[in-house]
């Protein structure tokens, strides 16, 4: 059944050390909104204390928290694809997402909420204001942008920015085409919006630096497993449109 609200999950890998500050947050602005929410972490096979964080989490917020674990590491568009599914679960009217290293303010889903209502808009996606990674995320992530732009079309300003939020109708019929494992999973969803027909906002999100732990986008497995993926969805998307 739909309720109003909000469903705002969070895919983490070894995050023990940001899980504690960037839930509150969370759960902090929702709980000033004045309307139901939930709060999710996505435990994508993590292998330092983010269990037993969670445990501690859920104890402390047992009302409005939850968390789902995968035995093992399967990436982030598998951790993503969880997300949606556990987010719908919720009946709440939007469900979005945001990176749970610290890089972003949760606060900040209410700009994207905001903007989409404002707009009549469907999907609202972050771009970030002020990248604060270093110089070679940056360099990747333009990179990237640019060979995901050339391969599938997408139409996203900052395509791999962990900051979006959806409506539920419009994630009901999205979430199940998903394919990727993952980063690939960020262009393929927005090329599938597009081609729904869904409206889409872009929204401009401030960005932080990340003060504990470490990225894995740069890791060379995540980098190889994301251009195969790339290639695989344009093939899937042209035998869509055949």
């Amino acid at each position: 059944m739909t309720k109003p609200g909000t469903a705002l999950f969070m895919p983490a890998w070894n995050e023990a050390e940001n899980l504690p500050l960037v839930v509150d947050q969370a759960i902090t602005y929702l709980q000033e909104c004045d309307e139901p929410f939930t709060v999710i972490v996505v435990d994508d096979g993590s292998t330092d204390h983010t269990p037993e964080v969670l445990e501690t989490l859920k104890r402390a917020n047992s009302d409005c928290f939850s968390f789902v674990r995968h035995h093992h590491n399967e990436g982030y568009g598998s951790a993503l694809r969880t997300g949606f599914r556990e987010g719908l679960k919720t009946g709440h009217d939007w469900v979005g997402f945001c990176d749970a290293d610290g890089q972003f303010m949760p606060a900040d889903i209410g700009r994207l909420k905001d903007s989409a209502v404002a707009s009549g808009s469907d999907i609202a996606i972050g771009y970030r204001l002020g990248r604060a990674d270093n110089l070679q995320r940056r360099v990747m992530g333009k990179t990237w942008s640019v060979l995901s732009t050339f391969l599938l079309g997408h139409e996203a300003i900052d395509v791999d920015c962990g900051f979006k939020i959806f409506n539920r109708n419009a994630l009901l019929h999205l979430a199940p085409q998903l394919t990727s494992q993952h980063a690939t999973i960020s262009p393929e969803m927005m090329v599938l919006a597009h081609r729904a027909g869904y409206k889409i906002v872009q929204v401009g999100v401030p960005h932080y630096a990340r003060q504990h732990g470490t990225s894995s986008g740069a890791d060379p497995h995540v980098v190889w497993e994301s251009l195969k993926g790339l290639l695989h969805v344009r093939q899937a998307l042209r035998r869509s449109a055949a």
